[in-house]
């Protein structure tokens, strides 16, 4: 991966990072889902919702996303525990 910076500063974000920041999103994606199944949140038509969180999940496995600054950002956050402002 080429050096990610945000607001001048070098992430140095390294390949297992990327990897476990990819399964954060999947993950996050099918916790929505599995909210929105059980009821505990309302959306419009379950079965779109669900098939579109989906696409996220797969999406954000192959790496669709890597390259903005909010995938950028977690990813720093999760390696570090800080977290970089997006605007300075």
């Amino acid at each position: 991966m080429k050096k990610a910076y945000i607001n001048g500063k070098e992430l140095g974000i390294t390949g297992c990072t990327i990897l476990a920041t990819r399964n954060w999103y999947a993950d996050n994606a099918q916790a929505c889902i599995d909210e929105a199944v059980r009821g505990e949140v309302k959306v419009n038509n379950l079965e779109t919702y669900v098939e579109w969180r989906k696409s996220h999940i797969i999406g954000s496995l192959i790496g669709l996303a890597d390259h903005t600054v909010s995938f950028l950002q977690m990813a720093y956050y999760l390696q570090t525990g800080e977290c970089v402002p997006l605007l300075n």
